[in-house]
């Protein structure tokens, strides 16, 4: 009897041991779940390449190193490399991620070799895309970072978006992870293959706000490799309010609300799902375009528009994501203004203002029209065409965002 109580003491004390470490195990992993969620942290909207140019020639034994700005904080990055427009699959041989320091070079302690499935190169089927494993790497919203592509033989025609707003670079041979690039590189405004990056945020990151816009949102006119677009104000904004969210832009220039152009992009609900919807971490949708629609078609009425605009809401409602709606800047004095247009404009306006459909409003044109001429910018905040705000005309656009609707 005695021997028998000592064996079952021993096991109740194993069991108890054995339970204590499978929690604290449980606990470990929970705790490590709970210090933050993927959330997409930059992202430049695909194009299809043109007939001719960099974009149709491709790359052949070249590095391509793009500088990007991510807008939250983390500890881990993966990246999405897109082939959606090409007809043959798109080999990679390498990609590295790294601390950007004076344009092109790199912190070389700080660099990562990025694999896929666990490999270093990678292809892509025509039509698809690749997200790479995660790679723990210090990200810091207020540092940029240099991804570099090595593709060693011909890409065919890629997918890219032009109009970066940032230099990046393309020179021969594997360079990939060199600290600084040789001196015949090329410099290119243009950003290639690379679709979006995501960090593993700090809990305190509420999500994704994406802005679905054209050259507006894109910040055509910005000062170069200043991250001066206005989603990038407002993204220093949620940070220093003590609300951090990724702002992602999903700008395209020239891009239109309802037509699809080869040169241009896809219109807005033809790309909504790819561009905004596929996301990661996505909480809002801020919607600034028709513009253009108003100067390249006349024929269009503030009803085509409008109607075009309530079908995105409703797309974003059915997801179960708000919507906030811009209101379209002034242009009297570009190119393409005319009376019809504008007249057309205001009316889009003021049903933005009013009609309620939109979950909240920005009144970006309020914020940037001259109040003497309310048809044109205030001088202030023109960029000179008279259709795209200057650097403080974008930082403009930003102040106008009421943070309060993301709360």
């Amino acid at each position: 009897m005695k021997r028998l109580s000592i064996v079952l003491f021993i096991l109740v004390i194993t069991a108890t041991i054995v339970w204590g470490i499978s929690r604290g195990i449980g606990q470990v992993k929970n705790n490590f779940s709970n210090k933050g969620k993927w959330t997409g942290a930059w992202t430049a909207s695909m194009q299809a390449p043109l007939s001719d140019g960099i974009s149709q020639e491709g790359f052949k034994n070249e590095t391509i190193r793009m500088i990007i700005q991510p807008h939250i904080d983390g500890g881990k990055v993966r990246m999405r490399l897109s082939n959606k427009f090409a007809s043959e699959p798109l080999k990679i041989d390498q990609v590295c991620i790294a601390e950007s320091v004076n344009r092109d070079q790199i912190k070389k302690d700080s660099d990562h070799i990025v694999t896929f499935d666990g490999k270093k190169k990678v292809e892509i089927p025509p039509g698809e895309k690749k997200v790479s494993d995660p790679v723990s790497i210090k990200v810091n919203s207020d540092k940029p970072l240099a991804v570099s592509v090595y593709v060693r033989g011909a890409s065919g025609p890629v997918g890219w978006h032009p109009h970066a707003m940032q230099t990046n670079y393309i020179v021969k041979g594997n360079q990939a992870a060199s600290a600084e690039l040789s001196a015949q590189k090329k410099k290119e405004k243009s950003w290639f293959l690379l679709e979006a990056v995501d960090v593993k945020a700090d809990k305190t990151v509420k999500g994704a706000v994406v802005v679905l816009g054209s050259s507006i949102a894109n910040g055509n006119h910005s000062t170069p490799d200043a991250n001066h677009r206005w989603p990038d104000y407002l993204a220093k904004r949620m940070k220093a309010s003590g609300h951090p969210m990724s702002v992602l832009n999903a700008g395209i220039s020239a891009s239109q609300l309802i037509e699809s152009t080869p040169d241009k992009g896809e219109g807005a609900s033809e790309r909504i799902e790819r561009d905004v919807f596929d996301q990661t971490g996505i909480k809002s949708v801020i919607l600034h375009q028709g513009l253009n629609d108003i100067r390249h078609h006349p024929e269009y009425s503030a009803g085509d528009i409008i109607d075009k605009m309530k079908e995105i809401i409703k797309k974003t409602h059915d997801r179960g994501l708000k919507i906030y709606g811009g209101t379209l800047t002034p242009y009297k004095g570009s190119g393409m203004f005319t009376p019809e247009g504008e007249k057309t404009r205001q009316e889009v306006n003021d049903w933005i203002r009013n009609s309620g459909e939109f979950d909240g409003v920005i009144d970006f044109d309020k914020a940037v029209r001259d109040p003497e001429d309310p048809e044109r910018y205030l001088p202030d905040y023109d960029a000179g065409d008279h259709l795209h705000p200057n650097d403080a005309g974008y930082e403009k656009m930003a102040d106008a965002v009421d943070l309060s609707m993301f709360k």
